[in-house]
């Protein structure tokens, strides 16, 4: 017996055993909760090359660069305002609280230790901003200093003294958050936008992730592609979305009139041509 376990032990060979740190605890049991929503998930293709074009066009005659994903946010929040279902959150087990204010989540890149990370920034009220508005707040926001509470989450008061309560408590506490729409709003926001394309040059889609929010939306790489333009082929730059709804406030058939509309909006470039 116990030559057959060293025989086993040595065909595994070297390892380390390493920490699971007290965080990395807290947020798996965080990602329990994303698994709970009932999301349904759409992976779909837009032809961004004419707003490409006009991003380009924009920064040549005016020095400045639009972001990307400030025309995906406005671009959205447009199409929510005709669609406030898709701005609601449910609460408790009978009712739906559905917010006028449309405030969407982005990532933005910030410069931490001399290292580029995601940081999350809520566009608020993103329905009363202009799209060079938004832009230029995601502008300030990427070269803005990154405060002490931001770059040190690890030493938060609160977020020790949560990770030193025991597990039932945790989570008790954490069911209590994810399933308010009053914390979730005054936190962010009910949609969310992760710019997974801005990381890597590798076209596809993203997975559906979950989370606790209405709307997720995951942008990934854009591919030069071949299609059919008024009779001609030609090259165009298409970008890979996953969009994701959760399912108990949205019906597939809203879901899927509102994805069509917003894939119109971004691929005829609508908003980018508004601001010329």
């Amino acid at each position: 017996m116990i030559k057959l376990c060293y025989i086993f032990m040595d065909n595994i060979g070297n390892y380390q055993t390493k920490k699971f740190s007290k965080n990395r605890r807290v947020l798996a049991e965080t990602y329990d909760f994303f698994l709970k929503k009932h999301y349904m998930t759409g992976y779909i293709e837009i032809d961004v090359t004419k707003g490409k074009s006009l991003i380009k066009k924009y920064e040549l005659e005016n020095g400045l660069k639009l972001s990307f994903t400030s025309w995906i946010v406005k671009s959205l929040s447009k199409i929510i305002e005709k669609y406030p279902r898709f701005n609601s959150f449910r609460k408790g087990r009978n009712k739906i609280i559905v917010f006028e204010d449309i405030d969407i989540i982005i990532m933005v890149e910030r410069e931490v230790n001399n290292k580029m990370v995601p940081i999350a920034h809520s566009v608020r009220k993103s329905q009363h901003k202009k799209l060079v508005d938004i832009s230029n707040e995601v502008r300030e926001t990427q070269i803005k200093k990154v405060t002490e509470k931001e770059q040190l989450l690890d030493q938060d008061n609160k977020a020790k003294y949560f990770n030193l309560l025991p597990k039932f408590l945790r989570k008790l506490l954490m069911k209590r958050y994810v399933y308010n729409p009053f914390t979730i709003k005054k936190n962010g926001g009910l949609i969310v936008i992760t710019s997974v394309g801005m990381f890597t040059d590798i076209p596809g889609w993203i997975s559906g992730f979950g989370g606790l929010t209405t709307i997720n939306i995951a942008i990934g790489g854009i591919k030069k592609k071949l299609a059919k333009i008024d009779g001609k082929i030609e090259e165009r730059d298409i970008l890979h979305m996953t969009i994701s709804f959760d399912h108990d406030l949205i019906d597939g058939a809203p879901a899927t009139r509102f994805t069509q509309e917003f894939v119109d909006l971004l691929r005829d470039a609508t908003l980018l041509e508004d601001i010329f």
